[in-house]
């Protein structure tokens, strides 16, 4: 899998920590041209120093996806400095923990508009891209386990990625026909900044984010339609779960 992304052009949302900034190295490795894009410049521009003697292409941009008006033009400008782009990962997301009935629904609303209405936002932008080139592309975005597991102290975090699965696997058909082809990306249960202030006790196998990130550029690589990663033992979980009669399930999210 490491040849086949060769000289790839890829842009990455989210891409200044966590998952986003693993991703950046992989692909770095794997000799693919980046655009960064995320909200912190500072981080930006020390991972893009970093990632600098690998040898590759290397622009930044500067973006908030909840500016969904500013997405398009952003990433079209980073597209331009690229010189075209063949891959764009919506990776950028907040997961905010709360109590249900504890009042503060905004934070939900948070989530929401940057996990899905983010997601959904620099997904036009990449059709848009991908048209104008007129060679097709492919589009990935970063859903979680959690679409298919809810997890109880982040509830809105789950629903905002089944939300993510869902429309991104109903809009894989007719975009196919120009030749764009979608990824959802399910990743496992990964220790990063995110996870700062959750409590990670009763989550089980919680992975490294470079692990993780080779996996995803892995099934990237294999255009895979809804990987669950890793496979191993998540893929084997997925479908025992879906077997799990409903109160052994509630168990288990009791514990989480």
């Amino acid at each position: 899998m490491l040849n086949k992304l060769k000289g790839k052009r890829i842009m990455i949302t989210g891409a200044s920590s966590g998952i986003g900034e693993a991703l950046a190295i992989e692909c770095a490795r794997r000799g693919m041209h980046l655009g960064l894009v995320a909200r912190r410049e500072e981080h930006l521009h020390r991972l893009a120093e970093r990632l600098r003697p690998s040898g590759v292409q290397i622009e930044t941009a500067v973006l908030d996806v909840n500016d969904t008006d500013q997405v398009t033009p952003v990433l079209s400008g980073l597209a331009d400095l690229l010189g075209g782009v063949d891959i764009v990962i919506a990776n950028a997301g907040i997961l905010k923990s709360r109590k249900v009935g504890d009042g503060r629904m905004h934070r939900d609303q948070q989530i929401f508009q940057t996990n899905v209405m983010g997601a959904i936002a620099t997904s036009e932008a990449a059709i848009q891209l991908f048209r104008l080139q007129g060679r097709g592309g492919q589009f990935a975005v970063t859903s979680s386990y959690s679409a298919f597991l809810p997890l109880p102290m982040a509830a809105a975090y789950s629903a905002s990625k089944a939300a993510v699965t869902s429309y991104f696997n109903a809009i894989r058909a007719p975009l196919l026909r120009e030749n764009i082809r979608v990824t959802v990306l399910h990743p496992s249960f990964v220790k990063t900044d995110m996870l700062d202030g959750f409590e990670t006790r009763g989550l089980p196998i919680v992975a490294r984010a470079d692990e993780m990130a080779t996996a995803m550029m892995d099934a990237i690589a294999r255009e895979q339609h809804n990987p669950i990663l890793p496979k191993q033992p998540w893929g084997m979980l997925y479908q025992a779960q879906k077997l799990m009669p409903s109160r052994l399930i509630l168990e288990l999210q009791k514990r989480m």
